[in-house]
């Protein structure tokens, strides 16, 4: 397929939920010599990606303060608690226009990489895909890139559902992924534990 005309490419953290089962917000969880919400902003920035969007609730100030960089986007959610679909909307809402495509990550996936990024962003350039995402042995995972034209699509979800939950639906250009840790994520203390014996191997 023909090469795209350079795309402006941008990504949305979702940052704003309460960790209820953790007893200190999972944003600030120590990964390597960085708070895990710092993190996840330097694998974006490694990619290339400028534009990024972090998306708070819970917590709203204490993990403000402890963001590495002022240069960030910022959006306050303050309907966090109605789920994430809430936070993916507020988003998406506040994208500039000159973003053709963005893609949606999780805070608490410190397994996502710079290269996966890249990949992802040249198989979103080099055809006519509305969304690409990556999966390990046939199992979907996070992150997702979505190209501006489905963006009307994912403002139309609700409750606690990603738009991770919309593929089943529609034409995905995957990218497989051949290290099993993209599928972690950290929503108690026993993941963390489990994700930081992973990142020693």
């Amino acid at each position: 397929m023909p090469l795209k005309n350079k795309l402006n490419f941008g990504a949305l953290i979702m940052a704003a939920g309460g960790s209820s089962r953790l007893d200190s917000p999972k944003q600030l969880l120590k990964w390597g010599d960085a708070y895990l919400v710092n993190h996840i902003v330097r694998v974006v920035s490694s990619a290339g990606i400028d534009s990024i969007y972090m998306i708070l609730g819970s917590n709203y100030e204490e993990i403000h303060q402890a963001l590495d960089r002022k240069d960030l986007h910022i959006i306050l959610n303050a309907y966090w608690n109605k789920g994430l679909s809430s936070s993916i909307k507020s988003g998406i809402e506040a994208l500039d226009k000159n973003i053709d495509a963005a893609f949606i990550l999780l805070v608490d996936q410190p397994f996502v990489t710079s290269e996966l990024l890249k990949q992802m962003t040249e198989r979103m350039a080099a055809g006519d895909h509305q969304i690409v995402a990556p999966r390990v042995n046939g199992q979907q995972c996070n992150p997702v890139l979505f190209e501006r034209s489905f963006f009307p699509r994912i403002l139309e979800i609700s409750g606690d559902r990603g738009a991770k939950s919309l593929l089943k639906d529609s034409k995905v250009e995957w990218v497989d992924w051949p290290d099993e840790r993209l599928i972690v994520d950290i929503d108690s203390q026993e993941d963390y534990q489990a994700a930081l014996r992973l990142k020693e191997r």
